[in-house]
Order: structure tokens, then C-alpha cells, then sequence
């Protein structure tokens, strides 16, 4: 792999409505707790490929990578970015890569399912509103009752809880359990995330349900809003990252692989590395990830690094 980018870090700024993209979600809205995030890890030039030449040393990330990280004044709860990914060794690939990111993001802080509406409160909150990844509509109250779109909220497993038989941590790990529209989170089901054909149902925001038209996996799947397939990809990736050493125990489910590595089916890695680059990591998300950060103490490695997912996989 010889493309070259180049990981720096900028201040945040965005404009926050339900009713657009997220490219356009504001800083001072979005997660109103942690409006001093300053950080945005961007990949520059014609290419955005990780380049393991730019990135060496077994105890530290790349002096440019370090460069990047230590010229922000911003630090974060536990050290700066340089100082969170110091235990890696980027030079590593496949699935020694995936295994040394394992350890260091499965040290993280558990939340219960019921704390999970409060806590979005200071992960998804703008505009006086909780953000929604499958609707445009504005809402704030959770619930388990509704009859239409923009009813109530309610809290979207992206993997299903049937997958890991609801156990915890997964149950409640807010990188994966995100606030969507309940009835729009109802028509998702249990399906995985792949593109559609013959639709039967389409959201407020273009978020999908129907036939599969993506090779590899059959029956009725769920395709998200063209702005939110990166972030899907990205949540997939951690996931099968952060819980790899369980991923033998998990119960038969399309996009998964029964083992540590690759953990993701072929035509999932594909697929959502496909997604990774056509839309690529947005402020929200790094916004996100912050956040999450200073609830649960670990991050998500594919949002602050564009790209990583070809490293691995």
C-alpha cells in the first residue's frame, strides 16, 4: 500500500438541523457537554490510504502522527490521541493489527441499558433535539410505544442484541447502541445493513428496507441514508474489533464471520469498506467519538483514523 495522507487535527465547526445532512451539524449543538472538543483527525491530499510507511514504531504512532496529535493545546480526559494509541504498532497488519486494537478498546467503562437515554443527552443532543441516524424527525422522549415515524425514540442496536444474546458490555456500548426513530428502528428489524432492492419502506432521512441487492447475503436488509453508510461501516469495524476474542459465541448472523479474524463476513468487508470511503468520517461523528470517549474511556480507532479498516482487512 503506497498511498499517503497525512492525519491533522483542526477545529470543529458545523451547523445542526434534523433536516439536513450531517455535514452540516454544528459543534456548539452537537453534544452540548462536550462543547470544547477541538479535535478533527482529516486525511489530506488526493488520497486518504493509511500508508504503513507513514506510520512506525512499536511503543508509539509515526512521528508525523505524533507531530499532529501533540500540536493541538487540546487534550482529552486521558492524554492526547498520541498518548491513547502509544501501545500500537501501525507498522503491524490484518488481523495482528486488529488484535493489538482489541486490547487497547476493550478497556472501557460499562453503562446499563436504562442509563442509555440520559447519556445521549451528551453524545446526540443538538439543537434541542436528539440527532437520528434513520429520520429527520425531531424528538426528545423514549419510548416503546408508536404508530408512525417520528412518534418516539427508542435505542437501535446496529448489531441485533439477539446476535450476542443481549449480554453485556455489548448490550449497552454506546459506539454500536445509537437513539433512532422507534418505529423506524421497528421496520429495521433484525436485518443486516447491506444496499436494497425492491424496496418496501424508505424514511424520512432515505434510510431503506427490503430485498437484498448485494451479493452475498439474501433476504431483506437494511440500507442506510447515503450520509450515514461511513458511519454504520465505522460502527461495524469496531465492533468486530473490540469484541473479536467473542465473536465464536455469537449467534449465526450475516454480516459476521465465527471468528476472532476476519470476524466480518467477505461481502460485509467489502461492502462497508466501500461505504468507509464513499463517506468518509464527518464532524458529527468525530464529535461522537469524543464524547463516548469521556463516558466510556475508549474510542473508536476508525473514526480517528481514516481509513484503517485497509489495514486490517
Amino acid at each position: 500500500m503506497k498511498n499517503k495522507w497525512i492525519l491533522t487535527l483542526i477545529f470543529i465547526s458545523t451547523i445542526t438541523s434534523c433536516d439536513i445532512k450531517q455535514s452540516n451539524i454544528t459543534s456548539s449543538e452537537v453534544v452540548s457537554s462536550s462543547s470544547n472538543v477541538t479535535s478533527e483527525i482529516i486525511s489530506s491530499s488526493s488520497s486518504s490510504s493509511i500508508s504503513s510507511s507513514n506510520i512506525s514504531s512499536s511503543s508509539s504512532v509515526s512521528s508525523s502522527v505524533s507531530s499532529s496529535f501533540s500540536s493541538s493545546s487540546t487534550s482529552i480526559d486521558n492524554g492526547s490521541l498520541n498518548s491513547y494509541y502509544r501501545s500500537i504498532d501501525f507498522n503491524l497488519k490484518g488481523k495482528e493489527l486488529k488484535t493489538r486494537l482489541h486490547y487497547l478498546i476493550d478497556d472501557a467503562k460499562s453503562y446499563s441499558y436504562n442509563e442509555l437515554p440520559e447519556l445521549y443527552r451528551q453524545t446526540d443532543y443538538g439543537n434541542g433535539y436528539i440527532l437520528d441516524i434513520y429520520s429527520n424527525c425531531k424528538q426528545n422522549s423514549f419510548g416503546s410505544s408508536y404508530k408512525k415515524e417520528g412518534d418516539i425514540l427508542n435505542r437501535e442496536h446496529i448489531i441485533p442484541q439477539s446476535v450476542f444474546y443481549k449480554k453485556s458490555p455489548m448490550r449497552s456500548d454506546l459506539f454500536h447502541v445509537l437513539p433512532t426513530d422507534g418505529y423506524v428502528n421497528n421496520r429495521r428489524s433484525n436485518y443486516p445493513h447491506a444496499e436494497v432492492s425492491n424496496i418496501n419502506f424508505t424514511s424520512t432521512n432515505g434510510t431503506k428496507v427490503g430485498s437484498s441487492k448485494t451479493s452475498g447475503v439474501s433476504g431483506s436488509v437494511c440500507e442506510p441514508a447515503d450520509e450515514y453508510k461511513g458511519d454504520v461501516a465505522r460502527i461495524y469495524f469496531y465492533f468486530a474489533t473490540r469484541y473479536e476474542d467473542k465473536f465464536s459465541g455469537f449467534k449465526s448472523y450475516a454480516c459476521f464471520a465465527n471468528n476472532s479474524y476476519p470476524s466480518l463476513s467477505k461481502w460485509a468487508i467489502n461492502l462497508y469498506k466501500k461505504w468507509d470511503k464513499e463517506d468518509p468520517i464527518s464532524q458529527k461523528e468525530i464529535k461522537r467519538n469524543e464524547a463516548v470517549y469521556k463516558l466510556q474511556k475508549n474510542r473508536n480507532p476508525f473514526v480517528d483514523i481514516p481509513n484503517l479498516a485497509d489495514l486490517i482487512w
